[in-house]
């Protein structure tokens, strides 16, 4: 919906059966935008200013789990929220963009399964309709998450086909889940099956992680 330029609200609603090996476990999602332009200025060194805020809920029920916790299961729930602000300066030359967000995702089922030992989202999945485990990373029903993070970003566009960025980001979570100096690959490359155990090997795994990205963005 766009009343006008100024102000977008997008708006993507789901209902399926789509966990792997588990057809009687119903997802359900909403995820909800509103996007607002509340500056614009031809005539001044500031020349648009403008904030999208994201809001994200779900949950998973059935199949040995439940949106609320009880007797039908752990609670599977997802709740998310996205908020970034966004200035231009000296004709559209340059940009500023600042933000962050947060989840919280009981039974990390929309969490990506690190890549240890070259585990996957499928590599995890056991046959019995409450397993999805990886030795390393689990992701059982009922599994705590929760992550966060924030960015700065610095644009440079001297044509309206190129960008060159610069950007700084912070993420951290309240497991060990980013990839900390010792890596998550076993000594000689990954073995076994995908994401299997592997006798003497530890990942690195933090709970947070710093990052700067240099990138140059071509639109042809």
């Amino acid at each position: 919906m766009a009343p006008g330029r100024w102000f977008e609200l997008l708006s993507n609603n789901y209902e399926g059966r789509d966990t792997l090996g588990n057809p009687a476990r119903l997802r359900v999602h909403t995820d909800n935008s509103v996007e607002v332009k509340y500056y614009d200025s031809k005539n001044s060194p500031v020349d648009k200013a403008a904030f999208s805020l994201t809001f994200d809920a779900g949950c998973e029920d059935g199949g040995g789990v439940s949106c609320a916790g009880g007797r039908k299961g752990p609670a599977q729930q997802f709740i998310g929220f996205m908020l970034y602000d966004r200035t231009w300066f000296d004709h559209d030359k340059f940009g500023l963009t600042l933000g962050g967000g947060a989840i919280t995702n009981p039974g990390r089922y929309l969490v990506l399964v690190p890549p240890i030992n070259g585990a996957t989202a499928a590599s995890g999945v056991a046959a019995a309709p409450d397993g999805n485990t990886t030795p390393y990373f689990t992701a059982n029903p009922g599994d705590q998450f929760k992550a966060w993070d924030y960015s700065i970003t610095f644009d440079y566009m001297p044509k309206q086909y190129i960008t060159w960025r610069a950007e700084f980001d912070h993420r951290a979570s309240d497991e060990n889940y980013f990839v900390g100096n010792g890596g998550i690959t076993p000594p000689g490359g990954n073995q076994g099956g995908a994401g299997s155990f592997v006798a003497g090997f530890q990942p690195n795994l933090v709970r947070q992680e710093n990052r700067i990205n240099l990138a140059m963005l071509i639109r042809l």
